[in-house]
């Protein structure tokens, strides 16, 4: 099936916004992809490590609701992360149900090598931004990013 075009319009007053962002996606996506396909992980095991990395330790039921999988499923994703040596799970101390489980040193490693590409890439430009452009910067991405958090949340 072909890509559709425009499937979901933008008012004109958005477009240059979003072009804008494509272009800044376009310019770090790349060399970001060559990093993680270097991994050797399959997607799943990658957004399950970001998941953790993000929420620094999580349940098992929190792992599947933040991936839409069910409870049972995350079980062999888990195994999988843990042999390879990405996560470390511990039983909870207060209810022995529960599973939290957190990123080792090696898991710790991967995000370090992510977010090294944008940080090498976007640090060095922004210093060409004054000081004030900086902060509006950061206070409209930081707005973006948690209407983008409350819109996932309400799906």
């Amino acid at each position: 099936m072909p890509l559709q075009a425009n499937r979901h319009p933008l008012p004109p007053e958005l477009e240059p916004v979003v072009t804008a962002m494509q272009r800044l996606r376009s310019v770090i996506g790349p060399e970001l992809m060559d990093v993680i396909l270097q991994l050797d992980l399959t997607m799943a095991q990658f957004q399950a490590l970001a998941v953790v990395w993000r929420l620094s330790r999580v349940s098992g039921r929190q792992l599947a609701k933040e991936l839409g999988i069910t409870p049972a499923a995350v079980v062999p994703l888990c195994d999988r992360l843990e042999e390879q040596g990405y996560i470390q799970r511990a039983r909870d101390s207060s209810d022995r149900r529960i599973w939290w489980s957190q990123l080792t040193p090696r898991g710790q490693d991967i995000f370090e090598r992510v977010t090294a590409v944008p940080r090498g890439r976007i640090g060095p430009a922004l210093s060409s931004l004054s000081e004030d452009d900086r902060r509006n910067l950061a206070r409209i991405l930081n707005t973006l990013a948690d209407a983008l958090t409350a819109a996932s949340s309400q799906a």
